[in-house]
């Protein structure tokens, strides 16, 4: 029986260091003892459900809550970015102070995403959840009523950060309760990815319809009263499956917060975020050639670099630095950046297209966006479908060329090109590449790190696709003010979209130069499976394409990890 986890000074978990040194085998996952006997069973087919939910319904109403967690930051952004023009009129916004409503957010969501990762993993999943619904609930409401563009950008920050908090708890009861492979998981996992692309579309829908009845403040306040009712059904939906043990008090956990939390980590990316991305957005209005621009700049940068620096000394590191010595690791995930930062902004510039250009109304614009939510939704049903028997490199290529044959069609529309000519087909296509993308990239994300330190895995992806997400618009922000200002005043106005639509097609053209260069096999399958496999391919004298998508050579380096949650049955 292995230790109690509470026992050893106080520590809930192994440190990061400790999980570098101790294996951990797929085979012990099957036989985790909980406090009602056996958590999982070995079975073929879809898999068994976790023991933590008592019945189907709670599972599947989990999962759609994990994935409205998902939404709820780009959801957030949709909201807003569909009633911008509306906004910015109403408060006399610049062009700059109107791309921070939808940055603010992004930017605080990212910037916070691997602290609150960390506390989540240490003082409670589950209530870490539940408070970040809360302030997401009641920070919409505040939005409603904000007065001028200072106070909206910094409203829209805090609720990025309100936004932060849901995210890698849920992931964490997600990634922990589906620990061991299977179609089941990949199900789950694809139903939670969903959340990312399509809650752009539906915060526009929701949004939009709400401003077209009303005006742009009864969308923030219907978005505080759904997240509140959701918050309170959460009480009773969401599963209690944390890192420690359930008899841990929370005075224990408290000090092992306070002895574990990366402090100064976290003042480190939080700044160092802060100030990279607030000179590329104030850039094109104050110009980079300004002192505090350049200051900001360089002071951001260096603030980077020194967190990643900190991280290598520090026991308890936000950014676990061994998981970037994995190949196939940092290759996914560079790629999948990339593919979401095209995709974030191409979504940003066309919602203000068809706003500022097509001159359409919030819901227009919502109602045009709607076939995104539908084929989201099919792509990510394809997506579990094939993760497990499609060679995963090449879904990563399928989700590359859509993006970037999604971006180049938004270039060459004019303003009275039809809609079903460039930017209906280009919504089907550019959500291929984030359903594809994440759901490869963020099932490999989650298995590189232990079952106690789930949050921290899903907040390190998320964070990066955040930061990515704020950069992507900052640039094309930069480009598309630049060539506004060079063009006169008699210039087609489709012109710096349509430079702002090739920012995202670079982006794009940027994630397919990795792609020789990964070695993924499939993802999913049941243990049994992977041994069968490992199995013949080692008859066969060939390397064989785990569920990790390791290599041969790769497999061997590799750290091995383990669990202090993941017990030897007697």
């Amino acid at each position: 029986m292995a230790s109690d986890p509470a026992s050893r000074g106080g520590d809930l978990a192994p440190t990061s260091r400790e999980a570098e040194k101790t294996p951990v085998n797929v085979d012990d996952a099957q036989d985790v003892e909980g406090s009602g006997g056996e958590e999982f069973k070995a079975v073929s087919g879809l898999g068994a459900r976790p023991e933590c939910f008592k019945n189907t319904f709670q599972e599947v109403a989990f999962v759609f809550m994990a994935t409205i967690a998902m939404a709820t930051n780009t959801f957030l952004t949709g909201s807003t970015v569909i009633v911008t023009a509306a906004i910015g009129k109403d408060l006399g916004m610049t062009q700059s102070q109107i791309s921070w409503i939808a940055a603010a957010a992004t930017l605080t969501a990212g910037a916070f995403q691997l602290a609150l990762g960390q506390l989540a993993d240490i003082l409670g999943r589950k209530a870490v959840f539940l408070f970040g619904m809360g302030c997401f609930s009641g920070g919409c409401l505040i939005v409603a009523f904000a007065q001028n563009p200072f106070w909206m950008d910094i409203l829209c920050g805090v609720l990025g950060l309100a936004s932060a908090m849901v995210v890698p708890p849920a992931i964490g009861i997600l990634g922990a309760a589906y620990r061991v492979p299977s179609q089941r998981k990949n199900w789950a996992f694809a139903s939670f990815s969903a959340g990312n692309p399509l809650g752009f579309a539906l915060g526009s829908i929701v949004c939009g319809i709400a401003a077209r009845i009303f005006n742009w403040r009864a969308g923030f306040i219907l978005l505080s009263i759904i997240w509140a009712v959701l918050g309170v059904a959460s009480i009773w939906i969401v599963p209690s499956v944390e890192a420690f043990e359930p008899t841990t008090p929370f005075k224990t956990r408290m000090r092992t917060a306070l002895k574990q939390f990366d402090s100064v980590g976290t003042v480190l990316t939080v700044t160092g975020i802060g100030m990279f991305t607030a000179a590329l957005t104030l850039g094109p209005d104050d110009g980079w050639k300004s002192a505090h621009i350049i200051a900001m700049l360089i002071v951001g940068f260096f603030l980077l670099v020194s967190f990643v620096v900190w991280e290598s000394y520090w026991e308890h590191p936000l950014m676990p630095l061994h998981v970037w010595r994995d190949r196939n690791f940092s290759l996914l995930v560079l790629t999948a950046i990339l593919g979401m930062m095209s995709f974030a902004s191409s979504n940003f510039w066309l919602a203000l297209f068809m706003q500022e250009v097509k001159a359409y109304d919030a819901l227009n614009v919502a109602v045009h966006l709607l076939p995104q939510v539908i084929a989201g939704i099919i792509w990510n049903v394809v997506a579990a479908s094939i993760l497990h028997n499609i060679n995963n490199t090449l879904i990563m290529a399928v989700g590359s060329f859509a993006y970037l044959g999604a971006n180049l069609l938004l270039t060459f529309q004019k303003a009275n090109t039809i809609y079903w000519a460039f930017i209906f087909p280009s919504l089907i296509m550019n959500v291929i590449g984030a359903d594809f993308q994440f759901n490869v990239t963020n099932m490999y994300v989650m298995q590189s790190l232990p079952i106690h330190q789930q949050s921290l895995a899903g907040g390190i992806f998320n964070m990066l696709i955040r930061l990515g997400s704020t950069v992507a618009i900052g640039i094309s922000t930069a480009v598309y003010s630049s060539v506004g200002e060079a063009q006169a005043d008699g210039g087609d106005p489709v012109v710096p979209y349509r430079m702002a639509f090739f920012v995202s097609v670079g982006l794009a053209g940027l994630s397919c130069l990795f792609l020789p260069f990964m070695r993924i096999g499939t993802q999913g399958n049941t243990p049994a499976d992977t041994v069968a496999a490992e199995e013949m391919t080692a008859s066969m004298g060939l390397v064989n394409p785990n569920a990790t998508g390791e290599t041969g050579d790769e497999k061997a380096e590799k750290r091995p990890v383990a669990s202090d949650s993941v017990k030897e049955k007697e």
